[in-house]
């Protein structure tokens, strides 16, 4: 696998894009009543998406590490991983539009839009052809029944 930028490598970029574009047009912001709570629903789902994940991962005694996918030695598809293939990337595009609503932009959504299309193509996608060649029948089993994102 050929993967250069590590997804949280890609997670603070896009976050340096939302609060950029915010910054470049401040009169598009937005607020409404509960803004802030609503944007903390988002942000810690999203955190808490993430964490799960990762728990997830390490009660199989697999890695985490999204470079080398190559070293997994199970496949989960216990805990949260029953309702998404990737929920450490569900995690963090929730708490990127987290992000968004808690400034208002709606500019934001393109950084949230291109973490989401960047991680597929560059990240997910070689993934999954790594782990359709470890896991074989099961893993397209695992495909079937759970979505890539959500």
């Amino acid at each position: 696998m050929k993967l250069k930028i590590p997804p949280v490598v890609i997670f603070f970029i896009s976050l340096g894009m939302l609060f950029g574009l915010y910054y470049l047009i401040p009169e598009l912001a937005y607020s409404f009543l509960y803004q802030r709570p609503i944007s903390r629903i988002f942000l810690i789902g999203g955190a808490l998406c993430a964490l799960m994940g990762i728990v997830a991962f390490r009660t199989k005694s697999t890695t985490v590490d999204p470079l080398n996918p190559n070293k997994a030695s199970s496949l989960v598809t216990h805990g949260i991983y029953q309702y998404s293939r990737n929920p450490m990337y569900v995690g963090m595009a929730m708490v990127l539009l987290g992000g968004v609503i808690r400034i208002g932009s709606p500019l934001g959504i393109l950084a949230v839009l291109f973490f989401v299309w960047y991680l597929t193509q560059f990240q997910i996608k070689p993934e999954e052809e790594t782990l359709r060649i470890l896991f074989k029948e099961e893993y397209e089993n695992y495909c079937q029944k759970v979505r890539r994102w959500i």
